[in-house]
């Protein structure tokens, strides 16, 4: 595949044939099947639950993660110019002596600690380039990542919808980066300045919470905690948080704006014609091949195709109003019906064509037993719910190509001159990193907060989701002025650290806390 400038010019109209993922949370159908992994009941949850104070946060939990961030910082710029002194030759210079700060910046950039595979989707020479004349001009390099829609309604990735340190573990890499991209500018720079490298980040919420069924209002509410946290941990002269439709509404022209709904429409058309007629709920493996071979938009690199893919996401991430709807059942019931029928989506609870009702798994027979409900009305859950998602996948890819085949990033539109990262690799953009972790990579909103053991005797914070938390026994860390029964955890602690209390958690992370991404 041949490298693209990161330019504004190396946006190329329509999803990439090659790979773009469109959502990230294809590990939790395999994580679900694990009969092994449970929920905490109410009972034990209540008495797992730790609780933090918010003098104890401010002095003693922040300060260590913004220590560990500096020495953190440090580091990655000493190596961002240790690696652009190896390379001198590379950037056309005769000597190490005649590097300068544009070198020093597209290393730190493109270290695998900030971006993923970004040398194969962006061309190193012509990020140098972009960097060199920004310098010369003495502007401030700004970037912009739409990311941090809002925490998404599954029960099994999070028991609840604001933002916890997951969120905030996340703001604190886009700060890092600024922070290392500002000291490698190499112009002094007072604390009462404005910034020499800033982040915007576009959270676009409000873009997909219709096709899922999450309220404006949750949305809304997951913003302004964001941006209280911002503030709160003295990041916002570096980041900042913007709506994505406000964005859009302020400064893409009408035109523009006219022609995204145009293409959303004709996108959802298209996909509705060649999609729906292959929806079968009793037959879902054949309506999933079928799928992979006539959607519009393939990914050559993906053999289950990119409708397919996104459908299995949003089997885990849709609020469904099947289950909203249901009456007189507690929530704790409600959780239970979503874990039993998410699991298993794709297999008919009674006979269709091809299928007895033995077929089921001993988990939908023991989950069934459990509820006491009868095969026939989970049945008709089950194709309500996937009939849900399968129109899911159709407006949410429709309103991922309501941007793609503009001929202009709608983004950069709005913030021309930014350097544009992404979660999702792509060409001409640069895809941050999101370590892997117990074989998953976990965006924050997918999951919840947890400190852990890293190599080489470290802590790190990291997400995953909350159903492999409480399986392997972590605890809830729960923030005051919030009960401990029912309340959303703040984070959570790997048993593996040995950990009993708050003291004991600072205790360690005061010696241990790191904010390395990969060992």
């Amino acid at each position: 595949m041949q490298s693209a400038q990161v330019t504004e010019d190396a946006y190329e109209v329509g999803l990439s044939r090659i790979r773009e993922g469109v959502i990230s949370s294809h590990f939790m159908h395999r994580i679900s099947l694990n009969p092994d992994f449970r929920l905490y009941e109410q009972e034990r949850y209540s008495a797992s639950c730790l609780q933090i104070d918010e003098g104890t946060l401010t002095t003693r939990l922040f300060p260590i993660l913004k220590a560990a961030s500096a020495t953190y910082c440090q580091r990655r710029m000493e190596t961002a110019q240790m690696r652009a002194r190896k390379q001198f030759r590379a950037y056309g210079h005769g000597s190490a002596d005649a590097l300068g700060a544009s070198e020093f910046i597209t290393e730190a950039i493109l270290d695998k600690e900030f971006s993923r595979n970004a040398a194969r989707y962006n061309e190193k020479m012509a990020l140098n380039q972009r960097l060199k004349r920004l310098i010369q001009d003495h502007r401030p390099i700004e970037m912009v990542i739409p990311a941090l829609p809002f925490k998404i309604p599954s029960p099994l990735k999070a028991r609840g919808t604001l933002p916890d340190l997951g969120e905030i573990n996340f703001l604190l890499s886009l700060y890092e980066i600024a922070k290392v991209v500002e000291g490698l500018y190499d112009v002094p720079v007072s604390e009462d300045s404005p910034r020499l490298a800033t982040f915007t980040v576009v959270s676009d919420g409000l873009r997909f919470h219709e096709a899922v069924n999450k309220s404006s209002a949750e949305v809304d509410r997951y913003q302004s905690t964001l941006a209280y946290w911002v503030q709160r941990l003295g990041l916002d002269a570096y980041i900042r948080i913007v709506d994505y439709r406000s964005l859009l509404r302020d400064r893409l022209p009408k035109e523009k704006r006219d022609a995204k709904a145009r293409l959303f429409k004709f996108a959802h058309a298209h996909y509705s014609k060649t999609m729906w007629p292959l929806f079968d709920p009793i037959n879902v493996v054949d309506s999933l091949e079928a799928a992979a071979r006539v959607e519009p938009d393939p990914e050559q690199e993906n053999p289950q195709g990119r409708f397919v893919s996104l459908l299995k996401s949003l089997i885990f991430t849709v609020n469904y109003r099947t289950l909203q709807e249901l009456d007189g059942i507690t929530d704790s019931v409600r959780v239970d019906l979503y874990r039993e029928l998410t699991s298993n989506i794709f297999r008919p609870y009674t006979a269709g064509p091809g299928r007895n009702d033995t077929d089921s798994s001993a988990q939908t027979r023991t989950g069934l037993r459990q509820s006491r409900l009868s095969p026939q009305f989970m049945e008709r859950l089950r194709r309500s719910m996937l009939q849900e998602a399968w129109e899911a996948a159709i407006c949410y890819i429709s309103e991922i190509k309501s941007d793609r085949d503009q001929y202009q990033d709608p983004i950069l539109a709005c913030l021309p001159g930014h350097l544009r990262w992404t979660i999702h690799r792509k060409r001409g953009q640069i895809a941050i990193t999101t370590p892997p972790i117990l074989g998953m990579a976990v965006q924050a909103w997918a999951g919840s907060a947890v400190f852990r053991p890293a190599g080489r005797g470290k802590i790190r914070l990291c997400s995953l989701p909350v159903l492999c938390l409480e399986a392997a026994g972590a605890i809830p860390v729960v923030s005051t002025g919030q009960a401990a029964d029912g309340s959303q955890p703040l984070f959570y602690i790997d048993e593996a650290l040995g950990v009993i209390d708050i003291d004991g958690l600072l205790e360690a992370l005061g010696r241990s806390y790191t904010r390395q991404r990969f060992s």
